[in-house]
């Protein structure tokens, strides 16, 4: 079971990295051309991108709990590995879904699908920025 959670989890970041980007790239696209038409596909791409972001937490989460890479023993701050899988990860992983999060709600807020658009250009940007930092590239690319 662990095995296809941890599979699952890191073949959900692949589709979440492309959603974000693609996010990204159309709303920096439409904020350049500063075209204030509201588009039913476009916000349903934000809204997947979050939901397949909170799934991506839920199995984060189960993992934290099961997997032997975290350990939350005495000094565990002083191990690399430990630190990073049981604090660092999760912890800029929150941030980036709160970051999603809150680009979301605060371009439906807006009025203009410009100001929607820069809104989401901005958060999901920073969002997407310190996911593809925080990945443990050496343990996925191996």
């Amino acid at each position: 079971m662990y095995n296809i959670i941890q599979h699952s989890h890191s073949g959900l970041m692949w589709l979440i990295i492309s959603m974000l980007l693609l996010s990204v790239i159309l709303s920096l696209i439409t904020y350049i051309k500063k075209d204030d038409k509201k588009s039913v596909c476009y916000v349903r791409l934000f809204k997947f991108t979050k939901w397949f972001i909170y799934i991506q937490v839920v199995l984060g989460v189960i993992l934290l709990f099961t997997s032997q890479l975290v350990s939350y023993s005495n000094g565990f701050i002083k191990s690399d590995g430990f630190r990073f899988y049981g604090l660092e990860h999760p912890l800029m992983m929150l941030i980036a879904v709160g970051l999603v999060a809150i680009g979301l709600y605060k371009s439906e807020r807006k009025t203009k699908a410009n100001q929607k658009n820069k809104s989401i250009l901005i958060y999901y940007t920073a969002a997407l920025i310190i996911i593809v930092g925080m990945i443990p590239w050496k343990a996925v690319l191996s």
